[in-house]
Order: structure tokens, then C-alpha cells, then sequence
């Protein structure tokens, strides 16, 4: 039946059911099961692309305001204002376009502009949008950041009451193309009941899931137990409020990321910044360090390095390789403004690859790989 479908994906059931000698009730029934195993994605029976990834969660507006001068509270400062998209899930999924990925994204946005410019953007750099909602008397998610006159970000601002929507019905309906999926991203814009549902549900059905908090307050939307979590990516400040530890250099880092991986982690790469990232699994864990930048803009950054280790481990890579990876990709993001970097392309990824396995052969490896700790 998958061959005939694969021949002509718009192959009628009464077809199948004279090719095969099937009577058309048996073969509704076979259709509805492959279905729901996620073998095959709806009409016209489209069968999933090897290696697949889909992102779920935020798409929205981003505007930017950066400071000319030193800040000064209290009143009207000169600034330079820029918007662009944004959103973790829409951020990562660009990136992994432009990278030569096809990836699903799965978001929530008005009925209005800036939904439809949204979607557009994503399909233009080979996004699928197809199962993304579209809400009708509801505004397509905001963001709003202060920056100083150096790109660090002061304090930013957000609308995102629409992601309070992404119900666990919506999660079920389009459960086909999650299950179909061999690496589910999720951000922690879907309300915490959500989050719990599909963790749960991808630990159930052995779905990869990867994490990937927002914020430190909407880290606190993910649930205590993290079994079903193949993969964290987090910040310092989201480790820290995860765990209700203070998490300030690499031995707190270490300390916490055992502490998640007993809550059921697989793997947990903590992001520091300037300093680089941390990485451990149930085999070890390593340190990259962060390249020198002549740093533009820093909104962006985390999305770029998440997307370069989804890559990686989606290719097959070590958990090293693929922070060194999403380090490469950090860094071109952070010496521009876009949010996510036009400089990104198949062909500069497949370069960087091949640098990176060449330098894991080398006897001491690369200068920026700190040798892995097996101790953890």
C-alpha cells in the first residue's frame, strides 16, 4: 500500500482497494492506522521526510529599540528602532531552513498582517507552516526589547497571550506529524498543562523531545518530572530557576545539570554567554568554548546556538560536535542584527561540519574543546 501511495500520493482508497484486492472499508481502516502511527501525514498521503523536526511554539514580532547613547531612566532617550520576526520555536526553525533542513513549524498566530507576513517569511526560506493555527480575534504574539548602545539587552517586553490557546486538544490533533517527527523541539510559550501533556505523551510513545525555555519565569511551566526530555537547552538564569539553586560558573552548572538529569534529562547543554557552553549526558560531560565576536546584537544568539545542536544530534553528531556547532552559529548571529543570521547556508554548515569532524580526529582536538569530564 506505501509503494502505491508513494507513486501517487493522491491515489484514491477505491484505487488502492482494486489494486490491492481489498475490500475499501479494509483499506479506510489501513489508512486510518498508518495515520495515526505517523507512517503516512493526511492528503495526499504525504509521507514524511527522513529525518524530520518539528518545531512547536512561538512565532511572533519582534521590535527592537536600541539606545544611541547611554540609557537615561526617566526620559526620552534617542534611539534606533528596528522589527524583524521572532520567537524561539519560529527563530530555530528559520535557522534550520536556511541551514537546508525542511522543518515543520507549528505555531499560533492572529488572523491579521503580521500572522500572514510571519508564515510567509517561514515558507519563503522552506518552513512548513501547514499545521500552524491561525486564531481569529486574537493578536499575532509581541516582543519588545530596550537595548543599550552596546546591543545588550536592558529589559524587554511581550504580548504572547495567544499561546494560552495551545491546548492539549491541539496538541492530539496534529499528534500524526509529531509522531512522524524524528526530533520534536517545543518552547515554553504553551501553557504548563501543555508542556506536561506532551512531555508525557512523547515519553509514552518514544517521541525525541527537545526543550528549549523561553524565559526563567515560563521555565517554571515545565513539570518536576522531565522524564520524556531527550534533550534541555537552557540558559544559566533558566538552570538556575529549574533547579532553585544558584548556577554562576561551570561547577554550579555541572551540579545542576546532574540535578535535572535526575528529574529524567537525557542530555542537558547549559548556554554561559561569553564563556561558552556546557554539555553532559549519561556518558560525560564537556565544555566548548565561545568564539571571539565583535558582538552587534545579542537577541537571537541562543535560538542560533539551539539550532546548531539540533542539527547536529539530528545528523547523527556527538553532543560535543553539535555544541561546537550551534557555536559557529551563535557567533555569525551575534555579529549581526538580523535575529537570525541571512549569512546561514547549507553549504557554509556542510563546510563547518567537516572542519569539526577534521578537528575531532586530531590528537588534541580543537583549542576550544576543554576535554570531557567523565565523571558525572
Amino acid at each position: 500500500m506505501l509503494e502505491l501511495i508513494r507513486d501517487n500520493p493522491f491515489v484514491s482508497q477505491q484505487e488502492l482497494a482494486d489494486r490491492l484486492q481489498l475490500s475499501r472499508s479494509a483499506v479506510a481502516t489501513y489508512i486510518s492506522m498508518l495515520l495515526q502511527d505517523g507512517v503516512i501525514l493526511g492528503r495526499a498521503y504525504v509521507l514524511p521526510t527522513p529525518r524530520r523536526i518539528t518545531c512547536m511554539g512561538g512565532a511572533h514580532v519582534d521590535c527592537k529599540m536600541q539606545s544611541k547613547g547611554t540609557l537615561q531612566f526617566g526620559t526620552s532617550n534617542p534611539a534606533v528602532v528596528t522589527e524583524s520576526h521572532g520567537g524561539v520555536a519560529r527563530n530555530i526553525a528559520e535557522n534550520l531552513g536556511r541551514m537546508g533542513l525542511f522543518p515543520n513549524l507549528i505555531t499560533m498566530v492572529g488572523q491579521n498582517e503580521s500572522g500572514d507576513a510571519i508564515l510567509t517569511r517561514c515558507s519563503a526560506v522552506g518552513v512548513d507552516t501547514s499545521q500552524s493555527i491561525r486564531l481569529e480575534h486574537h493578536n499575532t504574539g509581541t516582543y519588545t526589547a530596550l537595548l543599550d548602545a552596546s546591543g545588550e539587552m536592558v529589559v524587554a517586553l511581550a504580548d504572547m497571550e495567544i499561546y494560552d490557546a495551545f491546548s492539549r486538544g491541539r496538541i492530539d490533533v496534529r499528534w500524526h506529524v509529531l509522531k512522524a517527527s524524528d526530533l520534536v523541539v517545543v518552547d515554553t510559550n504553551l501553557p504548563a498543562e501543555s508542556l506536561d501533556h506532551l512531555i508525557q505523551r512523547c515519553r509514552d510513545e518514544n517521541v525525541r523531545l527537545c526543550v528549549i525555555p523561553v524565559s526563567s519565569p515560563k521555565a517554571l511551566r515545565l513539570p518536576n518530572d522531565l522524564e520524556g526530555v531527550a534533550i534541555l537547552i537552557a540558559n544559566m538564569d533558566e538552570v538556575s530557576t529549574l533547579t532553585n539553586q544558584p548556577v554562576t560558573d561551570l561547577s554550579s552548572v555541572w551540579e545542576a545539570g546532574r540535578h535535572l538529569m535526575d528529574r529524567g534529562c537525557r542530555e542537558v547543554v547549559v548556554t554561559m554567554g561569553q564563556k561558552g557552553s556546557a554539555y553532559m549526558d549519561g556518558a560525560g560531560r564537556g565544555f566548548v568554548s565561545a568564539p571571539d565576536v565583535n558582538v552587534k546584537d545579542v537577541t537571537g544568539a541562543g535560538d542560533a546556538f539551539a539550532a546548531g545542536v539540533i542539527y547536529g544530534i539530528n545528523e547523527g553528531g556527538s553532543l560535543q560536535s553539535a555544541c561546537q556547532l550551534g557555536m559557529r552559529l551563535s557567533g555569525v548571529t551575534l555579529a549581526t542584527k538580523d535575529t537570525v543570521s541571512q549569512d546561514i547556508r547549507p553549504d557554509l554548515i556542510r563546510i563547518w561540519m567537516d572542519e569539526i569532524r577534521n578537528e575531532g580526529r586530531e590528537e588534541n582536538g580543537d583549542e576550544h574543546v576543554q576535554p570531557v569530564d567523565r565523571s558525572i
